[in-house]
């Protein structure tokens, strides 16, 4: 529905041409170049760079910006408040925002207030980044008011009906996952029960509710669903109603949906939808799907999305780079051509599933922290993508929970790969340890040492019940 910060509704911006969105995103970017210079650090990077940001007038124009990475925004010993250059604070320069005429701010008290309202801080989520410290981003109610939209139209391309009870299994925190599920539901009028996950309201309470008040819909990090309805399936219990599964927070494959599914099926669900999203905390909102096989279908009025190489260089729509996010209309934290360390790929044209002609990200996404090197021998170390092995894993139908540790005896021995496996009831061992030495040895050159425990232990030790994400893979190394 339109409104004063969204005038053109969403279900007509999704049959607006390329150009058409491009000349939109200039619109709203010549805006935002009036507002980065209200935020440290960006008026420090123009200075530096001798850059007149009223001159950076379109998406082509973003090539003159130097890009903002992680090493930009998180704190050090030396620096602890390094995020909070990116916040944007206006307070003793309202005269110069582009939206404001002197003259009536002089005399208008009201307008003051709307201003300082629109740019004041109310709101927090926190990076969950396993391997960094954790970086704030300030969310202002303008910026609320966007991840309400954003809400909107995911549930508009999921096509979850308004009448549908949904569970938020999310780790209750300061985190962007839970809190859009919390303002989605909120927002948009929909029944929802925030449980905190396992460690707020407990598996064996979500369970009962889920049973009880005949839940259509559950949200929350895979790992956790799996551990979830694994629980419910080994007690019988009745989710029939269970219709939609939406996962966030980390990456799934058809594998692992498949064994979700399997899972749906033993609890008496039909025919379920197992949707997943893709966010990063510093792009304040979470991109959708609109079928199991679409990419995520991203808001050409909210970020500009570039695909870079590891030159920096723009590669080709369709081709694989670095993700490179510009937020196009928030206040609090803002963020100009920042570095996300995903690698994907564009897609456009319009979506084959839905018709949408707005740009979607391709569903393969890597987290490229999750590369690392592994001295496997005594000539050279190897590079192993953990997000793939993480993939593999996760999918074979025989695993019911593992864990990879990476370890070394000392400093300069060669590195070991342990998997720690709850194989699936019945299953024989030898042919479960067999099957995952081939397989890692098959794609990963890697010959891991597998060894077995009970998947109560595994639960324990990857934290499904008491962390907000599980930890999966573990690096002893450095110890």
């Amino acid at each position: 529905m339109p409104n004063s910060l969204f005038p053109i509704p969403w279900e007509k911006m999704t049959s607006f041409s390329l150009r058409k969105q491009n000349a939109l995103q200039n619109e709203k970017l010549q805006h935002m170049m009036r507002l980065f210079p209200h935020a440290p650090y960006y008026a420090a990077l123009f200075q530096a760079h001798a850059l007149n940001p009223k001159k950076i007038r379109n998406t082509e124009d973003l090539l003159k910006v130097p890009f903002t990475t992680k090493e930009d925004i998180v704190a050090t010993f030396e620096h602890p408040e390094k995020a909070s250059a990116f916040v944007l604070n206006p307070t003793h320069a309202l005269h110069t925002l582009p939206h404001v005429n002197s003259l009536r701010l002089f005399f208008s008290k009201k307008l003051k207030e709307d201003l300082l309202t629109e740019f004041k801080p109310i709101h927090v989520h926190f990076t969950s980044g396993r391997s960094a410290m954790s970086v704030p981003v300030l969310y202002t109610q303008y910026d609320l008011l966007h991840l309400q939209e954003a809400s909107r139209r995911m549930l508009f391309h999921l096509k979850i009906p308004h009448t549908a009870r949904v569970i938020n299994v999310f780790p209750y925190a300061p985190h962007l996952a839970f809190w859009q599920t919390v303002y989605a539901t909120n927002y948009l009028g929909v029944f929802g029960v925030h449980t905190g996950g396992g460690k707020g309201m407990g598996t064996s309470k979500i369970i009962d509710v889920l049973e009880q008040m005949r839940a259509e819909a559950i949200i929350g990090m895979p790992s956790y669903v799996y551990h979830l309805l694994s629980f419910a399936a080994e007690q019988c219990r009745d989710l029939s109603s269970l219709r939609y599964v939406l996962l966030g927070g980390e990456a799934v494959t058809q594998g692992y949906v498949e064994k979700l599914k399997g899972l749906l099926a033993l609890c008496g669900s039909r025919l379920p939808l197992v949707y997943s999203t893709y966010a990063f905390t510093e792009g304040k909102v979470s991109w959708g799907q609109c079928h199991e096989e679409s990419g995520y279908h991203l808001y050409p009025d909210m970020e500009f999305i570039e695909i870079v190489d590891p030159a920096g260089h723009r590669v080709p729509d369709g081709q694989s780079g670095e993700i490179v996010y510009t937020g196009l209309d928030f206040r609090g934290t803002v963020f100009l051509r920042y570095k996300t360390g995903d690698i994907g790929r564009l897609q456009v044209g319009p979506c084959p599933y839905c018709g949408a002609k707005t740009p979607r990200l391709d569903p393969a996404i890597t987290r490229s922290s999750e590369i690392r090197s592994l001295r496997l021998t005594k000539i050279k170390g190897s590079f192993v993508d953990l997000n793939a092995v993480q993939a593999l894993l996760s999918s074979l139908p025989f695993i019911d929970e593992w864990q990879l540790v990476l370890q070394k005896q000392q400093q300069f021995d060669l590195d070991e790969v342990v998997i720690h496996v709850a194989p699936r009831h019945g299953e024989d061992h030898s042919f479960v340890e067999n099957e995952i030495v081939r397989q890692m040895i098959s794609y990963f050159h890697v010959t891991p040492s597998v060894i077995f425990t009970t998947k109560k232990e595994l639960v324990e030790s990857l934290g499904l019940e008491t962390h907000l994400k599980e930890k999966r893979i573990v690096d002893l190394r450095e110890k």
